[in-house]
């Protein structure tokens, strides 16, 4: 039970059933102050060019000022470390196998045998992936409130190996856009109130103002993770409708990652849709009933109160009237455990005035 400690004063029991927990989500825009689309990206200079082998951190201000904050990262992988190259020499050890063990460890129960597509058997070989900033993301990725747009790539017509992610462009000056959502079906901005692990979604072509394209029969892009924060996108699928010519070349540094970005930024730059998401909160509240008795807590040691001074009045009551009329003014409460830890600190929003005269009733709300 947690305890109301005034210093040097009488211990007070708090009231509080166990068990009572109230869970309230909050949604918000997922992107610097609060805004649910993004329109501009950029990725960063200072970023090393061995952690580029692995992803890119997309930032949305070029300006890398102490406020600005990377706002996702994007990444490839796939299951035989094909697209990069083998790491001081070692057959298959590739910074795109180890990018396909990681999702698949993060995203997957461990039973798994890979990321399988809605109405597949079989696991995808390779996959880009989006990995939201933890930061931005809150407890959850809201499912059913985030839209990403993607322009298609101008090298199908290239040679695979050549179509690495340096050499590519959005296809010309009106490329086509696919748009992608998930398939929660939660077109009105309600929040998935559950306070536990979130379930993954399918990646589908839609957009959030019209819904799912040809519902009966979706075209499946992909996976969300809303409480890790990622989205899987089948290469595969990339390779069919937006023209990556995903580089699966052995032993060849595919930069595939730096298709994506590509690809998203330029859908933000020649056609004005950018990432659109927002994130959950999720509260847990509990309340703590505090009762002092008319005839407690009237006394303070405080020094306004109490005198300090050397002599014979150290220790006594300033004012003579507090002796039998006392006021006191409480302003804050701590809460404690059975071996009296301080465990949590509770502000009122003003000071209460107690008196010999008057019983105080106090409600704390206890907010994590």
């Amino acid at each position: 039970m947690a305890q109301l400690l005034p210093p040097g004063r009488t211990y007070y029991s708090v009231t509080h059933t166990p068990g009572q927990i109230t869970t309230t989500s909050y949604t918000r825009g997922i992107w610097n102050t609060n805004l649910a689309e993004l329109l501009t990206f950029f990725t960063s200079s200072n970023q090393s060019t061995d952690s580029q082998e692995y992803y890119y951190e997309v930032w949305g201000s070029a300006s890398l000022s102490c406020t600005d904050d990377n706002m996702f990262s994007v990444t490839y992988g796939h299951v035989s470390g094909s697209g990069s190259m083998n790491e001081g020499g070692n057959l298959d050890d590739t910074s795109t196998r180890a990018i396909y063990s990681q999702y698949k460890l993060t995203c997957l129960d461990g039973d798994e045998a890979g990321i399988i597509l809605k109405g597949e058997t079989t696991p995808v070989e390779d996959f880009y992936a989006i990995n939201i900033n933890r930061e931005k993301y809150g407890d959850k990725l809201d499912p059913g409130n985030f839209e990403i747009n993607i322009a298609a790539l101008s090298g199908s017509g290239k040679v695979n190996a050549e179509h690495t992610g340096s050499k590519v462009e959005i296809s010309g000056s009106n490329p086509i856009v696919i748009t992608l959502i998930d398939d929660s079906g939660d077109q009105s901005d309600l929040i998935e109130e559950s306070r536990y692990f979130s379930i993954s979604r399918n990646l589908v072509s839609g957009s959030l103002q019209d819904g799912i394209y040809n519902p009966s029969n979706p075209h499946y892009y992909g996976k969300v993770y809303p409480s890790q924060g990622v989205i899987i996108i089948s290469a595969h699928s990339l390779d069919q409708s937006a023209s990556f010519n995903t580089v699966t070349g052995s032993n060849i540094n595919g930069d595939n990652s730096y298709k994506l970005f590509t690809a998203i930024s330029g859908a933000a730059s020649v056609k004005s849709v950018g990432f659109t998401a927002r994130a959950i909160d999720i509260k847990n509240e509990e309340y703590y009933y505090v009762r002092v008795p008319i005839g407690d807590a009237n006394y303070t040691s405080n020094p306004t109160f109490i005198n300090q001074e050397e002599g014979l009045n150290k220790g006594k009551i300033k004012n003579v009237k507090f002796v039998d009329n006392p006021k006191t003014f409480v302003s804050a409460i701590g809460l404690y455990d059975d071996a009296y830890n301080l465990l949590a600190v509770a502000k009122m929003s003003k000071p209460l005035k107690k008196t010999s005269k008057d019983e105080l009733s106090i409600t704390i709300k206890l907010e994590y």
